[in-house]
């Protein structure tokens, strides 16, 4: 089927008013958009799935070889979930080149420079996730375009010293959440990139009759970014207890049959891969695993 959808930041699926009831997102209704788009050589292939004045989630791809220029940078707070390949990620202020890999994610603080590069054999491809806006209004910055922090770079030209730095905690609690991997406003402040691997995700049991694990890759004063594992077996359905979030609520098929069950309004979404879900403030669901293997799904909620 040919995707005919027209990506509007702040506004994706388009609408008249405000999102106000359930959005399933598959090929239909996704939006396709490139980066940098005064300019091919240099450019990503961009598929958008929801974009509001409080959050946008879309994905990148960049074929072997391939990278965007000039860099990027947005007036919220960005985070990547990798999901193919391996990026090298750039920020030409700091000079900072960080490579993430599969399943591992990246906090990208409001207004930091960056880049994207693929050094590996195969396509990357990246689910990013910004709040509040990726942009301010229908166009992509065009002033970044500035001398870059590279090997042997000129110092006379680029005066800006970055000091070595890294958040040593590796393991939090629930009490953590908001504030992980660190303070927004540390990071914003520092204009520091900062890498989620694996071991570094706040990891949360959700529920106490019907736990589900969740991951969180980010959660801080502008979004939440993690996982949601819901087991398989048992003697009952696997399930999760009722949730509900206060803002604007993004689920993404991954892996396994994931299930979402509107509790209100009986309504049921079968998540399938790299598909999603948009839920308003305030909709209350249940995770639902029908399969026979664990069923993970990632979640972005804005704050």
């Amino acid at each position: 089927m040919i995707n005919k959808a027209k990506a509007v930041f702040c506004n994706h699926p388009f609408t008249d008013g405000v999102k106000d009831k359930p959005i399933y997102i598959d090929n239909n209704n996704i939006g396709n958009f490139i980066y940098p788009d005064f300019g091919l050589d240099y450019s990503d292939l961009n598929y958008m799935y929801l974009s509001t004045p409080n959050l946008t989630v879309c994905s990148m791809e960049i074929g072997p070889g391939g990278f965007f220029n000039p860099p990027d940078y947005h007036p919220g707070d960005e985070a990547y979930f990798v999901l193919e390949g391996t990026i090298t990620q750039f920020n030409p202020e700091t000079g900072a080149a960080i490579e993430v890999k599969e399943d591992e994610a990246l906090l990208i603080p409001k207004g930091a420079l960056h880049s994207a590069y693929n050094f590996g054999d195969k396509k990357v491809k990246v689910l990013a996730v910004i709040a509040p806006k990726i942009v301010e209004e229908q166009l992509f910055p065009t002033d970044t375009d500035s001398p870059k922090k590279i090997y042997n770079y000129d110092k006379v030209r680029i005066k800006y010293h970055t000091e070595a730095w890294d958040m040593p905690q590796l393991y939090g609690s629930v009490d953590q959440l908001g504030v992980w991997p660190a303070e927004g406003s540390v990071l914003r402040e520092k204009k520091v990139i900062y890498h989620i691997t694996e071991d570094k995700k706040l990891k949360v049991i959700n529920g106490d009759t019907r736990p589900v694990l969740m991951k969180f890759a980010v959660s801080n004063d502008f979004m939440d970014l993690g996982e949601y594992i819901v087991p398989s077996g048992g003697v009952v359905t696997r399930h999760s207890e009722v949730i509900e979030h206060p803002a604007e609520f993004f689920i993404f098929g991954m892996d396994g049959e994931m299930t979402v069950y509107l509790t209100e309004t009986r309504e049921t979404y079968i998540l399938k891969r790299y598909e999603g879900l948009y839920l308003p403030p305030h909709t209350k669901y249940q995770l639902v695993n029908y399969g026979t293997v664990s069923a993970r799904s990632l979640f972005m909620v804005a704050r």
